[in-house]
């Protein structure tokens, strides 16, 4: 009996032993395990800040590449509307008076002498503004004289009359001129109108004339 109880505790020992060394292995598996998942985590975290950083430069990047592609749109658009200039006389050939009328009568300006970034059309009389700026406008209007009829036009920017040209002589020739310098908005529309009860007369001389051109950008 004692012979198998020392067998038991021997063989006791040695489960023990075995199983010991079982755990030994386990914790130093599962220490080496936690030591490479510490590495790996710190690898990825590394590579994630580097990816951030790069994320970062690359939107710094995207921004100043904008920055300087609106510059550089904004210049070369400034570059071709900054040069606006357009000037046109009342007819192409021939004469004739205009008017009286019984309304108001928009003149069309057709020779045009001069249309420098074509923001005049001279089959409507219009000029469209491309850009915001100030642009200065003159016009000079003619006819002859006579007891009941003048010789006049007047500047409409849009819908709203800003400045007329007025002249009245019973004789003679009468040659009223204006001008104005004009803040516009893009789109804005500046035109002539004539006035009821006016005449106006114009031939090869190209004695009415309307012209414009671009001050500076806003």
């Amino acid at each position: 009996m004692s012979g198998m109880l020392a067998g038991l505790k021997v063989e006791m020992r040695f489960l023990h032993k075995v199983q010991a060394d079982k755990i030994y292995q386990l914790e130093s598996q599962n220490t080496e395990l936690n030591q490479q998942y510490q590495e790996q985590a710190a690898k990825l975290a590394e590579q994630a800040a580097k990816l951030a950083e790069q994320a970062a430069e690359l939107l710094t990047i995207k921004s100043r590449a904008n920055t300087t592609e609106n510059h550089v749109n904004a210049l070369t658009r400034e570059g071709k509307v900054k040069r606006v200039a357009f000037s046109a006389s009342l007819f192409a050939s021939g004469s004739a008076t205009l008017g009286p009328f019984n309304t108001e009568t928009n003149l069309i300006f057709r020779e045009v002498v001069t249309n420098v970034g074509n923001a005049y059309n001279p089959n409507t009389g219009f000029f469209t503004a491309p850009v915001r700026g100030t642009y200065h406008f003159e016009f000079y209007i003619g006819g002859h004289g006579h007891p009941s009829h003048a010789s006049a036009a007047a500047l409409f920017k849009n819908g709203d009359q800003v400045v007329m040209a007025w002249g009245h002589q019973t004789s003679g020739y009468a040659s009223p001129a204006n001008g104005v310098a004009l803040l516009l908005e893009v789109g804005d529309v500046v035109f002539l109108r004539q006035p009821r009860n006016t005449r106006i007369y114009d031939n090869q001389n190209h004695l009415n004339t309307f012209s414009g051109n671009l001050l500076f950008i806003m």
